[in-house]
């Protein structure tokens, strides 16, 4: 499982890393730089699923949502190279570094390497030059001394999705075999499975086919993917009983249950149930407002999403009712621990942060821009010297609106003046 993403030189980053908790609410001012963290993210995934980087401004042009702008503006103030990777809760090999360069033909893998406590499990170590795409990648044949054997692969692709399969190494290094396609797979499964939910409401009212398991980003696929997991064959009563209580988040309504309108073509429509007294109404997809559609989404991808995968929802507070919002993050908390999920939310919603467990708080990530250099930074709460002070001050939601939690990340302490504060405050404690 996920455990944290790094970046360095990756568009308004310099250097970076967002930790992963079950619940991570990415906090921070509109251009802060909380999307460009996210994007690293979109890219990861991207290249997991195989896609190759010189297909990345081509996707671009066709309006697809791996990264914003141009190529050229993937690195940090016009550089020429950037890294993005991640962290595992695996107990070895639980590091992943990709480097790419920009070059005038396009975008090029210079660099990757998954590591953990000892030798690198494999190592590109000598990229391509010009024009060329082959690279010689090093792995562990996990014998002691002598030089490691090497593989050609392409710097097009991720290197991890191109040493999955045991045929790849030299058939007397057995254990390489055995171990380095188990340890690249669990990679392309955890990146590739990542979801990105952006729901847009205008693609939810219409009708949908039967047999989709996973929530598109946008949303579109709502009705069948829901159908799937109340009516379908991974049907269930508790995934019914649990988007009956995502919905009951949303104010003035009383939702009782839903079912599905059916076509000709085979295509079905979520239709919600509401009572009011003794009269009950339906209304179907194309009826319900953004924020029923919104809320429908999330309970959808918390379902729909793979076991030990990442779920982000940027924006969570679109569409979401502030009397509402304690319950539909107590309702994502529950399932994410459940299903076995990570969940990162971001906003800049006070009511929603004032709405967020106590246990969450100090897992909140703040985003900001550094006031020497303009650069990205982020910070986990519980990492500011002065968390136990900032917390005493006043709700989240506060801290972030007067200032005081932007404050509180760009103050410069050394490691000493940080135990005299914590030992001043725990003598005020007691």
């Amino acid at each position: 499982m996920l455990t944290a993403i790094t970046l360095e030189n990756f568009k308004s980053y310099r250097s970076a890393r967002l930790p992963l908790a079950p619940l991570t609410v990415l906090i921070g001012a509109n251009a802060s730089g909380k999307s460009n963290a996210v994007e690293a993210m979109r890219l990861l995934s991207w290249l997991a699923q195989g896609q190759k980087l010189s297909a990345i401004r081509y996707a671009i042009h066709d309006g697809e949502q791996v990264v914003r702008g141009k190529v050229q503006d993937l690195a940090y103030c016009e550089g020429d190279s950037f890294s993005i990777g991640c962290e595992t809760d695996d107990d070895d090999f639980n590091r992943l570094s990709m480097t790419v360069s920009l070059r005038e033909d396009g975008l090029h893998l210079a660099g990757e390497q998954v590591a953990g406590l000892r030798l690198p499990l494999y190592d590109l170590d000598q990229p391509s030059t010009g024009r060329s795409t082959d690279v010689r990648v090093a792995y562990d044949n996990f014998s002691r001394g002598g030089k490691k054997p090497h593989v050609v692969c392409s710097d097009q692709m991720a290197i991890f999705t191109q040493l999955t399969s045991p045929a790849t190494f030299d058939a007397k290094h057995r254990k390489s075999r055995e171990t380095i396609p188990k340890i690249t797979r669990a990679y392309e499964a955890s990146l590739g499975s990542m979801l990105f939910l952006d729901p847009v409401p205008a693609r939810m009212r219409d009708y949908s086919f039967p047999g989709e398991h996973r929530l598109n980003g946008d949303g579109s696929n709502i009705s069948s993917v829901l159908w799937d997991l109340t009516e379908g064959a991974r049907s269930t009563g508790e995934a019914t009983a649990d988007v009956l209580g995502f919905v009951k988040s949303l104010p003035e309504q009383n939702i009782a249950g839903f079912d599905f309108l059916k076509e000709p073509r085979g295509g079905v429509m979520i239709q919600l149930e509401e009572t009011f007294g003794a009269q009950t109404r339906r209304y179907d997809a194309s009826l319900l407002s953004d924020g029923t559609l919104r809320v429908l989404a999330i309970a959808a991808a918390m379902l729909s999403a793979q076991t030990g995968s990442l779920v982000v929802i940027e924006e969570i507070d679109n569409g979401v009712h502030p009397s509402r919002a304690r319950h539909l993050l107590d309702s994502i908390r529950s399932l994410a621990r459940r299903r076995g999920l990570r969940v990162l939310l971001s906003t800049h919603n006070p009511a929603l942060l004032d709405a967020l467990p106590d246990e969450a708080v100090p897992d909140v990530v703040f985003c900001y821009r550094d006031p020497e250099d303009g650069s990205s930074r982020l910070v986990r709460l519980d990492d500011l010297p002065t968390y136990p002070e900032l917390v005493a001050q006043g709700s989240l939601g506060d801290l972030a609106t007067s200032g005081a939690l932007e404050r509180a990340a760009k103050i410069r302490i050394d490691e000493a003046t940080r135990r005299s504060l914590a030992l001043a405050w725990m003598d005020r404690l007691g």
